[in-house]
């Protein structure tokens, strides 16, 4: 049962945001879109929804890190975390 919970972290994880304050001074938002089930549409999503439709995007990345090997059936699989941030400025 813990395998299937950590797999469902793994593959999944919460969108969430944070202010953060831009290079030109201005405030901005950091959102963070975890898991492996998520793309980086889920920030643009959520940016869109955060800035009322429109935004201009400061900077995004995307990285892997690590991974676990979870019970799948009669094998197993390995689910690899992945980390995804988008940095908004509101118009």
């Amino acid at each position: 049962m813990r395998w299937i919970i950590l797999t469902a972290f793994a593959l999944s994880g919460c969108v969430t945001e944070r202010p953060v304050s831009l290079p030109d001074g201005t405030e901005g938002w950091a959102i963070r879109c975890p898991g492996a089930a998520r793309d980086i549409s889920d920030c643009m999503n959520e940016a869109a929804k955060l800035c009322g439709g429109k935004y201009t995007m400061v900077n995004g990345e995307s990285n892997s890190a690590g991974g676990a090997v979870v019970p799948a059936g009669n094998g197993a699989v390995f689910v690899q975390g992945v980390h995804r941030t988008l940095v908004v400025s509101c118009h």
